[in-house]
């Protein structure tokens, strides 16, 4: 069982995403790092209503960040936010 399990998100659906962070919690794993860079900072906050909307207010968001950073010999924005199930 892992402490932290961290998601980069890409290509896929977000609903595809919401499924494996939602599967890794109920796994055992405390929280879940989900890491959106350059055109995938939004689904960053899709994947995690889509999390929410099946697990309600048992989620909270326990800290984020947002930046710059190189990606493909490049500048790009990212966010992450780590969430966790609090029941």
């Amino acid at each position: 069982m892992e402490e932290k399990v961290k998601i980069n998100l890409g290509k896929d659906p977000a609903e595809d995403y919401a499924l494996q962070a939602i599967l890794e919690l109920n796994k055992g794993s405390k929280q879940i790092e989900l890491t959106g860079i350059g055109e995938n900072v939004c689904k960053v906050a899709e994947v995690y209503l889509a999390m929410k909307s099946r697990l309600g207010e048992s989620l909270k968001i326990t800290s984020s960040s947002i930046g710059t950073s190189k990606y493909k010999g490049k500048k790009s924005s990212y966010l992450t936010i780590v969430i966790e199930k609090t029941t």
